[in-house]
């Protein structure tokens, strides 16, 4: 039995082997093996070769680590005895510390550099590359089949309900939700073009419905909060994406295959429809995730969730929910994906728990409440009795998750149970829950520990260069016999820049660097790969085909065929072209070093001294190769092979006439008539009458006349003239088609195969151009970048060697210019000593 002790740290990817008390070294093959890789990248193997190394099949094994790294190197083990690969290994753990506050410690060590003494951490470029992997964004790809409660899902992980349930087989938009902490949703609506044509402040459940029915919108990029995780510790994005369903739009296709094939950091959420499993829409889409597993190990396994939804419709006393998840399954396992992570879920109940009965007492709700509490509430409170009471549907212990993860959900369940908290254990109990702890252990696993390492690099390098600047300075300061040897050094090295011919021969080294080589047999090979794909639907049938509809399905199903393929193309021709063109560019600054290292080694004499002329630049390189590797990323897939779109079926129609067609009604004049509109008085003429002030007594009565003249007036009708109209119809012409049937149909199949062959090898010319164009662009860039950098790393090793000369020379106050070196080596070693212990397991 061999004794094994393991030490491994993720932020570092660093680790340490002892084997029966004897530390293993870099020239250990075994070491070599596991050394700057995950843990989840070396431990299907590692059992094996550790049986080769030691000679024996059992272990007594200790490891040191966290918690969530320990369920996969246990794992591994069991996995191997299992496998009879080994026989026996009695695996202990000693915990590492936990990672919460690791993050912000590392942020306050910068923050403290950036205030020292050393110029180089007060770039601004420096504080912009920190900043970025800060703020890094973490993706879930939630892709689904047709009507799998895709929305549902999405909206129950937010707790509000935002995204608006739509027909899978017509969705064409692309919802970016990224976690901000603020509960008020904004969006940035984009056409297909990629122009910007809306900002929403305020975003609802009823605006997304309008952009998700406007054929013009293509992307929506939404900010809110994502509740189960805090934003300020790791930012989430979800993305709604189009999944295997979706036919009208390629670019999109492309891009849930990109996503696949992708990234191996991004986190997918596969949802099925658990009262639906078969679709045969999803067979391609489930095969390339089966090839990602088999090809990427734990990692790869780990990053692909799969959602069995619609548990509430599950049926405990008619079926066994046992069955239901063993069905999902062997689903699964018929597409090769075996042991996949699967987690049953109502996601319905989950969301109306977390929205409609949010405020809502449901433990002391009289009749009249009920009542009047939507019917969906209702209806989840029948749910939530269901999860709660029934064993059979307590969906937690069915999903597939680590030790670690377990044993948080039962300390969850433990403490709603005692709290009495219904809704609580409801979430539990419907399966939404285990999805989130889940997704926040992967978070911590790979996502988080990714970050602190990343954030570390941005500046480790520059501390360990000027360590080694200040040592040295120190050093030469106090012995003549090492300053005149440095000088000497710095004379073989500034001879060898200054004399340009070693620079020259590898620029033109830059220039002739042709990743297109490889790019362009790749692509040749993807093309005609996706040709026999696709021509293979043709072998099941005869030399003719008699049937119309038979030939429609015919072309039907080779359109889906090739869509499918155009899009697994296009993603395997993405990482193509971004290794090739990373490898390119690692290589020649792999070479570059070569180079400067070769300079010391012209200094025959003095090769002992203890730093190297690329000491002084490491920093910049490793700057270099970091953004070989993001500039030159995953970008090129929505402007290439789009082209290569799915293909509709057009039907032929034959004119045989015109048809006269009422096209609207207009008002015609057609006379007038009179129309009265009121009476007036007309004066007739007079009469004498009795004068009425004659009556009555009064004295000046008698002065008024005996008769007086009174007016007569008739009344007399008004009359005027209204037009008349009337409604006549307007009229066009248009053609009229029929579709005529013939007695006898032939199709040759051949005939259909040349003509459906023909247009796919057209498209995908164009597609391939598009992205070879966008390669050899893209690899023009980086030779660009690299030459344009390379003088500025001569100049850097020019200055940093005046630097070192200013103290080897005796031009300044040596003993003062000691007194700083010492003050700042004891800065960095301090800096440093705290970095070490942060980040110690």
């Amino acid at each position: 039995m061999a004794r094994i002790r393991v030490r491994y740290n993720p932020y570092l990817l660093k680790t340490y082997i002892q084997i029966d008390g004897k530390n293993l070294t870099e020239k250990d093959s075994i070491l070599q093996y596991v050394q700057g890789k995950r843990l989840q990248e070396w431990i299907g193997d590692f059992p094996k070769k550790l049986r080769e190394e030691c000679n024996t099949k059992n272990f007594e094994i200790k490891f040191y680590g966290l918690d969530l790294d320990w369920d996969d190197f246990k794992y591994g083990f069991e996995d191997a005895i299992n496998n009879k690969i080994i026989d026996s290994a009695n695996l202990k753990l000693i915990a590492g510390k936990k990672t919460e506050d690791i993050e912000n410690k590392i942020v306050e060590i910068f923050d403290d550099l950036q205030d020292g003494p050393i110029e180089d951490f007060k770039d601004p470029q420096l504080r912009k590359s920190f900043k970025r992997v800060q703020e890094e964004i973490f993706p879930i790809n939630v892709i689904a089949t047709m009507s799998a409660g895709k929305s549902t899902l999405i909206n129950a992980l937010l707790a509000n309900k935002l995204m608006p349930s739509k027909n899978e087989a017509c969705t064409a938009t692309i919802t970016r939700i990224t976690d901000n902490g603020n509960p008020r949703f904004t969006a940035i609506v984009y056409d297909k073009e990629g122009q910007i044509i809306d900002n929403i402040d305020d975003l609802d459940y009823e605006t997304m419905e309008k952009l998700n029915s406007n054929e013009n919108v293509s992307e929506i990029i939404v900010e809110g909060n994502i509740p189960f995780l805090d934003a300020e510790d790791t930012r989430l994005m979800l993305v709604d994406t189009p999944g295997p369903n979706n036919s009208q739009n390629q670019a999109h296709k492309n891009t849930t295959y990109s996503i696949i094939k992708g990234d191996s950091n991004n986190l997918i959420l596969y949802v099925l429809n658990g009262t639906q499993l078969s679709a045969n829409d999803d067979d391609n889409l489930l095969r390339n995730i089966s090839e990602e597993i088999r090809q990427g190990g734990k990692q790869a396994r780990d990053r692909f969730l799969f959602v069995i939804n619609k548990a509430d419709q599950f049926e405990p006393e008619n079926e066994s929910i046992k069955k239901i998840i063993n069905n999902a399954k062997q689903y699964l396992s018929n597409h090769g994906i075996y042991d996949p992570q699967i987690f049953p879920c109502s996601a319905f109940t989950a969301l109306n728990t977390r929205t409609l009965l949010k405020d809502v007492d449901i433990d002391n709700l009289t009749r009249s409440e009920m009542r009047a509490l939507p019917s969906s509430a209702n209806k989840t409170l029948s749910q939530i009795d269901t999860f709660i009471e029934n064993e059979d549907m307590h969906m937690e212990r069915y999903s597939i998750v680590s030790p670690t993860t377990k044993k948080e959900i039962e300390r969850e369940l433990q403490k709603a149970t005692e709290e009495r908290d219904t809704k609580r254990l409801a979430l539990i109990h419907c399966g939404i829950y285990s999805i989130e702890a889940a997704i926040t252990a992967y978070v911590k696993k790979y996502a988080k520990t990714k970050k602190i390492k990343d954030l570390v690099e941005t500046f480790q390098a520059i501390l360990t260069k000027n360590a080694i600047i200040e040592s040295t300075k120190s050093k030469i300061a106090e012995n003549k016999e090492l300053a005149k040897r440095f000088e000497q050094r710095w004379k073989t090295v500034q001879t060898q820049i200054n004399d340009g011919k070693e620079a020259q021969k590898f620029k033109n080294k830059i220039k002739e660097l042709n990743p297109m080589k490889k790019i362009e047999k790749k692509a040749e090979e993807l093309r005609d790969e996706t040709v026999d794909k696709t021509t293979s639907i043709f072998n099941d049938y005869g030399d003719t085909i008699s049937n119309e509809r038979e030939v429609r399905d015919l072309v039907k199903s080779f359109n889906k065929i090739t869509s499918d393929s155009i899009a697994e193309m296009t993603a395997n021709l993405e990482n193509v072209i971004h290794t090739e063109i990373v490898d390119a560019g690692e290589k020649i600054l792999s070479e570059y070093q070569n180079q400067i290292n070769s300079f010391d080694e012209k200094d025959r004499e003095n090769q002992d001294l203890d730093f190297n002329t690329v000491d002084l630049i490491n920093d910049k390189l490793q700057e270099m190769k970091n953004n070989v590797k993001t500039q030159f990323s995953h970008e090129f897939v929505q402007e290439t092979v789009e082209e290569t779109g799915t293909y509709e079926e057009k039907s032929e129609r034959i004119k045989v006439g015109e048809e006269t067609y009422v096209t609207g009604t207009r008002q015609e004049y057609v006379g007038s008539q009179k129309v009265k509109t009121g009476t007036r008085q007309v004066y007739a003429g007079s009469i004498t009458v009795k004068n009425p002030k004659r009556e009555g007594w009064g004295f000046f009565n008698i002065f008024e006349p005996w008769k007086v003249e009174k007016a007569i007036y008739n009344t007399e009708d008004v009359y005027d003239e209204k037009p008349i109209y009337q409604t006549v119809n307007e009229y066009g012409t248009r053609p009229v088609y029929e579709t005529r049937t013939r007695t006898e149909f032939i199709a040759r199949v051949n005939d259909i195969q040349v003509k459906c062959i023909s247009k796919l090898r057209e498209d995908l010319d164009t597609g391939i151009e598009g992205a070879l164009k966008y390669s050899k662009e893209q690899s023009n860039k980086m030779k660009n970048q690299l030459i344009d950098m390379l003088d500025k790393l001569n100049e850097i090793i020019k200055e940093k060697y005046e630097e070192l000369n200013s103290c080897a020379s005796g031009k300044e106050d040596q003993e003062k210019e000691m007194a700083r070196n010492q003050k700042i080596l004891k800065w960095i070693e301090d800096n440093q000593r705290e970095i070490d212990q942060v980040l110690k397991i």
